[in-house]
């Protein structure tokens, strides 16, 4: 009975799998990634209301997601006496209408002009462009042009949001933009026949 029992016992791990905890159909794994980007609708207002046993209000405490995916909390510590009555309103303060219809500047440094419109900053110029890349500590988006010129060291204030100033310097075959931002962003290079465009997000 016991030779059986033996008998039966290495059959079965002969059937056994080597890693029983991974799966035995590997096209059977289900793999979620998290760098789809993700489409949000702008926040405008929300209303919130307290039951009617509220008096006070100890803390806020609001919830976001940074630029690289993660969440962090930031707490507003308060100590106020409340109307239960009357709901909180949470809203951004922003007018879009104004950002919408403002003429965007346009500023001409001779061989190179800049246009800045909401997130986008607008590059017109015939010189090729070599390499972009970002700096950060500050942020700052860097562009190399072809050209062999001679200036002095330029820079042009723009703030207007994203964008903080635009500095320009020669160098040997090629001068160089630089476009300081007033944060932490990414940023996406676009082209059209005559012009490149820099979106911030």
């Amino acid at each position: 009975m016991r030779f059986y029992i033996l008998v039966l016992l290495c059959f079965s791990s002969l059937l056994a799998r080597d890693n029983p905890f991974f799966p035995a159909d590997p096209n059977a794994i289900n793999i979620s990634t998290s760098n789809r980007p993700e489409t949000l609708s702008p926040f405008s207002k929300q209303n919130i209301s307290l039951p009617n046993s509220a008096r006070a209000i100890k803390a806020i405490t609001i919830t976001y997601q940074n630029l690289d995916g993660s969440i962090s909390n930031e707490k507003l510590d308060l100590n106020n006496e409340i109307d239960w009555h009357k709901p909180f309103i949470i809203t951004q303060n922003k007018d879009l209408k104004k950002i919408k219809t403002k003429k965007s500047k346009i500023i001409n440094a001779k061989f190179i002009s800049f246009q800045a419109d909401n997130k986008t900053m607008k590059y017109m110029t015939k010189d090729k462009l070599l390499r972009n890349f970002m700096l950060t500590n500050p942020h700052r988006i860097v562009m190399d042009f072809s050209r062999s010129t001679s200036f002095k060291p330029k820079s042009f204030n723009i703030n207007k949001a994203p964008f903080k100033k635009i500095r320009m310097g020669n160098h040997d075959k090629y001068y160089r933009v630089v476009l300081e931002l007033d944060g932490e962003y990414r940023y996406k290079l676009k082209s059209s026949e005559k012009d490149l465009f820099i979106v911030c997000y």
